[in-house]
């Protein structure tokens, strides 16, 4: 039997269950901004309501309960994006001979072109990031739900393709290279910034080539003997 709430949802018209959708939406992409651009911890649940222009400041608490549920949410909106394009670009190798860089574009591609969509873009790779390094244990295991399937998924391919590296090193491998992965491509400015001064690399329009470096960077790591 349904409980209350959940009769009560489903006797939503139609219009009132869209208006609610819309509303969770903004409250997701803007959580996602405000804990990307300043920390999961310090940031008010109250700046989120008003940032997502919702009339009610209990509207937050309503759709998620707390900030956990929040962060929690936010991940999963973000997986859902994420996971069907890695898994889609893994599972493709199979139709053929594929590399170790085959291997690694395909798995954290995705995470990278992320940087130029709308919506997204470095919020959305910052937030990923922030959830091992400022939300402590419980943000790990988010993140842990979350990448688990892709890394899965890498971590078989890798292993035939470089069977003379014990698994568990190529994991932990992989987990380095997951974490490389979401500084790295947060702090891209960074290049602009260096202590050698400003790197030609990081300047807009090479993109292309800052990634393919990147891609190096990443595949050295995982082949080292």
């Amino acid at each position: 039997m349904p409980s209350p709430a959940t009769s009560s949802k489903e006797k939503r018209p139609p219009a009132l269950a869209a208006s609610a959708a819309a509303t969770r939406e903004r409250l997701l992409l803007e959580a996602m901004r405000l804990f990307a651009r300043e920390g999961m911890n310090a940031v008010s649940l109250r700046r989120i309501v008003a940032a997502a222009g919702a009339a009610n400041l209990s509207a937050l608490h309503y759709h998620f309960g707390n900030r956990e549920s929040v962060v929690t949410e936010v991940a999963r909106m973000l997986q859902r994006i994420l996971e069907p394009r890695c898994r889609a670009r893994l599972e493709a190798l199979d139709r053929g001979p594929h590399t170790v860089r085959d291997v690694l574009d395909a798995a954290f591609g995705p995470m990278i072109d992320m940087l130029s969509e709308a919506g997204l873009g470095r919020d959305a790779v910052c937030f990923i990031g922030r959830l091992g390094w400022d939300f402590g244990e419980e943000g790990q295991k988010i993140s842990a739900d979350m990448h688990r399937d892709i890394l899965t998924l890498a971590l078989d391919r890798l292993a035939a393709l470089i069977p003379a590296v014990p698994l568990e090193v190529l994991k932990f491998r992989l987990l380095l290279t997951m974490n490389s992965l979401y500084y790295g491509i947060s702090y891209r400015s960074y290049a602009m910034r260096s202590p050698f001064g400003p790197l030609s690399i990081g300047r807009r329009g090479n993109e292309v080539q800052e990634r393919a470096l990147f891609m190096d960077y990443l595949e050295a790591g995982i082949r080292h003997p």
